[in-house]
């Protein structure tokens, strides 16, 4: 079926987990479900709605039940103003790849000349230089396993998450970064990429990235420890953003770079807050709000809401009282040989109390849009 071009999905349900971030036990609350294929549209509409990937795994957060709220945000790359300090490490990388090869300056400039370089400059600032002292080379393609993949991603793991060396497997790393629902091929510019970072034909970092038909979508980024003086996480995102305005090129609805999660008492994951212009989702009425709304009610309370509801269910689910079986019909779900049927005339969806609730909640988290396209298997 996913050859036809849909979207195939596992309902995985709710689950409690560990936060990684306060360390709770069994504090961190989503919903969950496992996409055997999936297309780049949908998957911008679930990460809309609040969804994340890891892997075929998509997620969503509760944000009012979890300790630690994820709420998504976005940055308009076409809007994106450097500040003093960000440009200092942008320059620091470039300093460093050109070395001692700049090229002369010109004839000396009048005392009123301001020179004002957009990213997309600054980036390519060492590509313009016929001889650099070190060479960078940065490579984007879909996503897939290597070797050296792999080693660099063990090396970070244990020296910057300090994982356990037999905690690290060749098998965790696929499942993780290099597996995707997104189907990608030569024929389409959107799908799950590795964007690969290589100086003197070593591989010091890798990006992984979703390319979408509104965003580009970050999903890891990992560096090679040895390397860290040059900042590379912070100019991953530079690199990104950069991305983002050369696609916005090519397709105009394509102008927004989402860093994943935003979690405002996470040193870790609110530094993202400081690039501009960003907005968060509202978990409740999934419309867009500058982050500086946010942040002073986040300072007061964890939850957020700008459209507060009374309700019984999780945030920015529907009403599960209010669903029609003539909206439950067009859930349709795969029942061999390539033949689909609507959910209401399984037989186990009349009798099975629990296989509802499952259907139901599945529904009330994706919203009917999605659940009318997406194909249940």
């Amino acid at each position: 079926m996913s050859n036809y071009g849909l979207s195939m999905v596992s309902i995985a349900g709710p689950s409690k987990h560990d936060c990684g971030y306060c360390k709770g036990k069994d504090t961190s609350i989503s919903f969950g479900i496992w996409a055997h294929s999936m297309t780049c549209a949908d998957y911008q509409d679930l990460i809309d709605r609040g969804w994340r990937r890891s892997g075929k795994y998509l997620y969503k957060p509760d944000l009012e039940k979890s300790c630690c709220p994820q709420y998504t945000i976005r940055l308009d790359a076409t809007k994106f103003n450097m500040t003093k300090n960000q440009k200092k490490v942008l320059h620091k990388f470039n300093r460093y790849v050109i070395g001692n090869c700049k090229a002369e300056l010109p004839a000396k400039k009048p005392a009123n000349y301001v020179q004002v370089k957009s990213l997309q400059d600054s980036i390519h600032e060492p590509e313009e230089q016929e001889v650099n002292e070190h060479k960078l080379e940065i490579v984007l393609e879909p996503s897939s396993f290597t070797k050296e993949k792999f080693a660099l991603y063990a090396k970070y793991q244990v020296s910057i998450h300090h994982d356990l060396e037999e905690d690290v497997s060749e098998s965790g790393f696929t499942r993780f970064l290099v597996d995707s629902p997104l189907k990608t091929n030569n024929e389409s510019d959107f799908g799950s990429f590795h964007q690969k970072y290589t100086v003197d034909g070593k591989l010091i970092a890798l990006a992984v990235i979703d390319i979408l038909p509104k965003c580009i979508s970050s999903v890891y980024f990992m560096y090679d420890p040895d390397y860290s003086f040059l900042g590379l996480g912070k100019y991953s995102a530079f690199r990104e953003i950069c991305l983002v305005q050369e696609y916005n090129k090519k397709f105009s609805d394509l102008k927004y770079y989402y860093m994943g999660f935003y979690i405002h008492t996470c040193p870790k994951m609110n530094y993202k807050g400081k690039y501009s212009p960003s907005d968060l989702l509202d978990p409740v009425s999934y419309k867009w709000y500058p982050i500086e709304n946010f942040k002073s009610k986040l300072d007061e309370t964890s939850f957020v809401t700008f459209d507060p509801i009374e309700r019984d269910y999780p945030p920015g689910w529907l009403d599960p009282k209010s669903l029609k079986e003539k909206e439950l019909e067009n859930v349709f779900v795969l029942i061999g040989d390539g033949r689909i049927a609507p959910i209401i005339h399984i037989v186990k969806f009349r009798t099975s109390k629990s296989f509802k609730k499952n259907i139901l909640d599945y529904v009330c988290s994706v919203g009917l849009e999605l659940a009318h396209k997406m194909i249940i298997c």
